[in-house]
C-alpha cells in the first residue's frame, strides 16, 4: 500500500523516471528550508550535469508555510520538486518513508538526504554525499564533520560508541541526518515494515546505518566541513530523541544479536576528503540542567534503577548522586556498563521496555554534565579524544555484555518454559 496522496503519485508517474532524488524532511522550518533548497538543487545542477534531478521535500504539516517556501524558491531548470505531506507516525522516519517510496518508483540510481535547518550546507555537500555512490559504488554514505563539542551529545554517548562496539564498523555519525545512498538501497528501506514504530520517528537514522553495517552494504564516510544547525541544549530539548533513538538501537540488538556477538573490536569506515580542523560556532549547554535532571532521577527512579543496574553499579550512581556539583565525575567505565545494563532490561528485565529508556535519561545527562565539565577547557578537535577513549571503553566492556546478556537471556528462557 502506498504511502502517498495520490496527486502525488500522479505527479511521480507524469516524471516517469529520474537519476538522481534530494529529500528534505521538515517541520516548520520555514526560515531555513529555503537556503537548503537552493544549495542542495545548485549542487545537483553543477555536479551531476546530464542527470535528471528531483527534490522532494515530505513534510510533516507544518503550520509556518514551509512546503510553500519549497514550490516558491528559484531552482535550475533542470531540477523538479514535489513538496508533499507525508501520512503515519508524526516524525522524522514516516518523512523518510514517503521519499524512500518515490525514489523507489522514479528507480532513481541515486538518493540523498539533509536535514532542513542547515546552515553550513553548500552545493558541495551534494558532491560529497553523491559521487562515493555513483563513481565509487558504495550504497551507503554517511557525513563525516567536525561538530562543536557539545553538540551532537546523543552521538557521543551511545549512537557512535556503542555502534562502534557492536557492529565492529567505526562511523563517527552514524545518526547525522544528512546521508547518500544508491536506489536498491532506498527500495530496501521502503519495504521494510518498521513504520508504526519509533523508527518512524527520530530513530530513522540509526536503522538506516544499523541496517546497512548489517545486511552487507558497502558504507564509507565523507568529509563535510563544519555542521552548523539549529542546537539544542541536551538538558532541556532532548527527551524525545534520546528515547526513539536508543529505543531503536536497543530494539535492533535482538535483531542482530548473532551478528554483535560474534564482532571483536573495530576497524574505521572509509573517510574520503579532507577532514576539517575549523573550530565550529558555540552550542550552549547548562551543567547545572543537566545535573538537576540526574538527581531528580535518582529521587524518583532510583527503585526501577535497583531493578535494573548491577548492584555495584548503583552503588557508584548513588556516590555519583551525593557530590557537589563541583566535584562531580562519572567514569565512562561505569556509564558503559549501565549502557550495556539498561540494554539487557529492555529485552529480558522487569521494568517494560518503554520504561527501560526513559529512566535511563537521568543517566545520559549525568555522563553528558562529566563529559562537559572534563572538556572546558579544550577546543573540539581535542575533546575528539575523549569522544574515542569513551568509544574504546565501549568496546573494551563488551565482554561484559556479551556474559549478562546470556545471563539474562537463558534465565528469561527458563522462566518462558
Amino acid at each position: 500500500m502506498s504511502v502517498l496522496e495520490q496527486t502525488v503519485l500522479d505527479e511521480v508517474e507524469s516524471i516517469g523516471q529520474a537519476d538522481i532524488l534530494v529529500g528534505i524532511p521538515s517541520y516548520r522550518n520555514a526560515d531555513t528550508i529555503s537556503y537548503v533548497v537552493k544549495q542542495a538543487a545548485h549542487g545537483l545542477a553543477e555536479y551531476f550535469p546530464g542527470m535528471r534531478p528531483v527534490l522532494v521535500n515530505s513534510d510533516g504539516g507544518s503550520s509556518d508555510n514551509t512546503r510553500d517556501v519549497v514550490l516558491e524558491t528559484p531552482v535550475p531548470s533542470e531540477v523538479r520538486k514535489i513538496a508533499t505531506p507525508y501520512r503515519g507516525t508524526p516524525g522524522k522516519g514516516s518523512a523518510f518513508h514517503t521519499i524512500f517510496e518515490i525514489a523507489a518508483r522514479l528507480e532513481v540510481k541515486l538518493c540523498i538526504v539533509v536535514d532542513s535547518d542547515l546552515r553550513s550546507i553548500t552545493p558541495e555537500w551534494m558532491k560529497f554525499l553523491g559521487y562515493p555512490i555513483i563513481e565509487e559504488r558504495f550504497d551507503f554514505v554517511t557525513p563525516h564533520y567536525l561538530r562543536y563539542k557539545y553538540d551532537g551529545t546523543i552521538t557521543n554517548s551511545i549512537a557512535y560508541p556503542l555502534t562502534r562496539s557492536l557492529y565492529g564498523s567505526r562511523i563517527r555519525q552514524p545518526i547525522g541526518g544528512d546521508f547518500g545512498f544508491s536506489g536498491d538501497l532506498a527500495k530496501v528501506y521502503s519495504e521494510r515494515p518498521v513504520w508504526d514504530t519509533d523508527i518512524a520517528r527520530f530513530g530513522i537514522d540509526i536503522w538506516m546505518t544499523t541496517l546497512a553495517m548489517n545486511e552487507g552494504f558497502d558504507i564509507c564516510q565523507a568529509c563535510m566541513g563544519l555542521k552548523l544547525h539549529n542546537n539544542k541544549d541536551p538538558g532541556s530539548d532532548l527527551g524525545a530523541m534520546f528515547h526513539q533513538v536508543c529505543g531503536t538501537m536497543f530494539d535492533l540488538m535482538k535483531h542482530y544479536e548473532r551478528n554483535w556477538m560474534e564482532i571483536e573490536g573495530s576497524s574505521p569506515a572509509p573517510v574520503l576528503g579532507e577532514e576539517c580542523k575549523d573550530e565550529p560556532e558555540v552550542a550552549e549547554v547548562s551543567v547545572e540542567n543537566l545535573l538537576g535532571h540526574f538527581r531528580n532521577g535518582f529521587e524518583e527512579m532510583g527503585a526501577e534503577w535497583r531493578l535494573i543496574m548491577r548492584p555495584e553499579n548503583y552503588r557508584q550512581v548513588e556516590e555519583a548522586y551525593s557530590l557537589t556539583d563541583s566535584a562531580f565525575e562519572f567514569s565512562s567505565g561505569l556509564w558503559v556498563r549501565l549502557v550495556y545494563d539498561f540494554a539487557i532490561a529492555y529485552h529480558f528485565g522487569s521494568v517494560p521496555s518503554d520504561r527501560v529508556v526513559d529512566v535511563l535519561t537521568p543517566l545520559y545527562c549525568a555522563w553528558t554534565a562529566h563529559f562537559v565539565k572534563k572538556t572546558e577547557d579544550l577546543t573540539s578537535f581535542e575533546a575528539e579524544i575523549e569522544v574515542e577513549r569513551t568509544a574504546e571503553t565501549f568496546e573494551a566492556l563488551k565482554d561484559y555484555l556479551r556474559y549478562y546478556w546470556r545471563e539474562a537471556k537463558e534465565a528469561s528462557e527458563a522462566c518462558a518454559s
